[in-house]
């Protein structure tokens, strides 16, 4: 799968998804930091990217519609070493299908995970 990861997003999960085998597109990597979210946002779209951030911003679906973009990850798992977050990801993530992401909201919590679907 193709991935756009936010600003916020830590370089241990970027490592978690790539080596899974995906592509990832970093924002900090490509120096775009600083970026409005409806950027960011629209930079996932045109690319075909599923955006993953740890901003619960991107959980509004009246600003980011369900069935409007390929898919957006959002891991709310704050107040944790950088590490445990990375593992917390890893284990959540290998249990989603493509399913479960495509054109739907995903929001990674410490002890669950829920997904809202697009009306298809």
């Amino acid at each position: 799968m193709r991935f756009l990861t936010d600003e916020d997003v830590y370089p241990s999960i970027v490592k978690v998804l790539r080596d899974l085998g995906h592509d990832v597109f970093d924002i900090k990597e490509e120096k775009l930091t600083g970026i409005p979210d409806d950027q960011v946002y629209d930079l996932a779209k045109s690319q075909n990217r599923i955006l993953v951030s740890m901003d619960k911003d991107f959980t509004n679906i009246l600003l980011y519609p369900l069935g409007d973009h390929l898919g957006i990850i959002v891991a709310k798992l704050y107040r944790m070493k950088i590490d445990e977050t990375a593992q917390k990801f890893l284990d959540a993530f290998v249990k989603l299908t493509e399913d479960d992401i495509n054109n739907n909201l995903v929001i990674l919590d410490k002890n669950k995970t829920r997904i809202r679907r697009a009306i298809t």
